[in-house]
């Protein structure tokens, strides 16, 4: 939950938009409108797929359909970031939305090792950018 002001604001991509928004020197979100919907695509691949498959293995919730559901994420985000550095382009929101999953991806008992090299690369830049090593 973001407090600002009188507003009160919860959801993590619409608090991620509005700081993004607000702030509008320090841009998050790609300007092409092409790229801008691709980072929407993939914030909502982590919202409505990884994050509910983790979540539900975190709450011992449907674990093995889950957990097969997770590996399929996993790889196919392996695969779309072969050849890149970030999702769509520059480091954006997009980016800024997996690195939750990755910090608590043992609750989830993710595994994100060798055998998933492209994602495990981004993973690694992701966790040590150095706003996100300080951050508790």
């Amino acid at each position: 939950m973001l407090v600002d002001g009188d507003a009160v604001i919860y959801e993590s991509a619409i608090i991620n938009e509005y700081l993004e928004e607000k702030f509008p020197e320090i841009p998050l979100m790609p300007k092409d409108p092409l790229r801008r919907s691709r980072a929407r695509i993939w914030i909502d691949y982590c919202n409505t797929r990884l994050q509910r498959a983790g979540g539900n293995i975190a709450h011992d919730y449907e674990v093995e359909k889950s957990a097969e559901e997770l590996r399929k994420y996993l790889a196919t985000l392996n695969s779309e970031m072969e050849g890149r550095q970030y999702l769509v382009g520059d480091y954006s929101l997009a980016d800024i939305t997996y690195i939750p999953f990755f910090v608590r991806k043992e609750r989830y008992k993710a595994t994100i090792d060798d055998s998933l090299p492209h994602l495990k690369a981004w993973m690694d830049r992701l966790l040590d950018r150095p706003l996100v090593r300080v951050t508790p």
